[in-house]
């Protein structure tokens, strides 16, 4: 039988208490070790942030169409002219035939990356066909990709389930690529919502619009 009275008192306790004070510090050297990094990866986080500048979505608001103005171009000096058919839907049936109001934009995109674009009319028509409103009377110029929208809000029943706009543009030659016309309507009602595209058709011949 060993004879416990031969060693210190510290070290018997170290003998019996050792193993947990061993494991207690290699949980907070662990722990030290996991806030620093963390640390420093916020830090990081933080320098890769103040050097990217976010933007939020802004809210629409309607062009100016005075910073789109054609200047010292008239539409006669453009010989490429086409029409455009976009149909829109200020509202769907569902249900037996319940109205769904929808909110509609249209954009016109210049895909052409070396050449402006011009646009002449953009008109939106309701589903009698009688002009409804005219957002475009005007000449203006679309610089290589860039885009103008036109905003047809919810609340604006006028178009009714068979509204569309007619959008002519024009273009200095034959070579110049044809935009991009689209129409998005998107609705929701409670939980439910619903969005769709609506592509623009070239009408045939190049007769300007009523």
């Amino acid at each position: 039988m060993s004879d416990d009275s031969k060693y210190p008192e510290w070290f018997l306790w170290f003998l019996e208490h050792g193993v947990r004070i061993l494991i207690l510090v290699a949980i907070g050297a662990l722990a030290l070790v996991y806030a620093r990094s963390r640390t420093n990866t916020q830090e990081r986080l933080d320098a890769i942030e103040e050097t990217v500048q976010y933007e939020p979505p802004r809210s629409y608001t309607a062009p100016n169409l005075d910073e789109y103005a054609a200047k010292d171009v008239s539409a006669a000096s453009l010989p490429v002219h086409h029409t455009v058919y976009v149909p829109i839907y200020s509202h769907i049936y569902y249900d037996g035939g319940r109205p769904y109001l929808l909110e509609a934009i249209l954009s016109v995109r210049n895909t052409d990356m070396k050449n402006p674009l011009y646009v002449k009319t953009v008109h939106y028509y309701d589903t009698s066909g009688n002009l409804s409103k005219k957002y475009i009377d005007q000449l203006i110029r679309l610089e290589p990709l860039q885009t103008i929208e036109f905003l047809v809000e919810r609340h604006d029943i006028t178009g009714g389930s068979g509204a569309n706009f007619i959008v002519e543009w024009r273009a200095s030659d034959a070579t110049v690529e044809s935009p991009f016309i689209e129409a998005i309507m998107v609705g929701r009602s409670g939980t439910n919502a619903i969005s769709f595209a609506s592509p623009g058709r070239t009408l045939a011949g190049n007769a300007d619009p009523p």
